[in-house]
């Protein structure tokens, strides 16, 4: 009896401590497959932030079409989130079918049936990765652009 509980005291002192070098050796493989996950995360979070940023100065130019500062205020407030945000606005009247624009509707496009007033908002923000990665641009500007129509004749 006492030699079957030797092998087992010889059995467990062989393995003491093999999970700590089981952990040394996989935990610097799942950082390299984590931060990637977490950089990637950052990248489409901003990309939903400047899109919504983009959305929210739209709306507010449906409720106020000219009024392009208000446009651009209500983006940046929209993306609020981000470190540095670039907005622009502008607004014009187009054909129902996209053609002959006319930029601030300084006059009335000809148009063989009626025409449709629109608002554009278009937000960027730069976007910086944590590490380079082999392929891809450490840094990269993301853009969304909302047209929205307001209405017409």
């Amino acid at each position: 009896m006492w030699i079957r509980n030797l092998r087992l005291v010889c059995v467990v002192a062989e393995t003491e401590g093999a999970s700590f070098v089981e952990l040394a050796l996989v935990l610097p493989l799942f950082l390299l497959m984590l931060i990637p996950v977490v950089d990637l995360g950052r990248g489409f979070y901003a990309a939903i932030e400047v899109a919504s940023a983009a959305h929210a100065g739209a709306m507010y130019g449906v409720a106020n079409p000219n009024d392009a500062v208000g446009m651009v205020t209500a983006a940046k407030a929209g993306a609020s989130n981000l470190s540095s945000v670039d907005a622009t606005a502008t607004y014009g009247c187009e054909c129902s079918d996209g053609s002959s624009p006319v930029a601030s509707c300084t006059s009335t496009p000809s148009c063989t049936y009626n025409y449709v007033t629109y608002v554009d908002v278009t937000v960027t923000s730069p976007y910086r990765t944590v590490f380079g990665y082999p392929g891809l641009p450490s840094s990269m500007n993301i853009t969304r652009e909302v047209r929205l129509r307001v209405g017409g004749d």
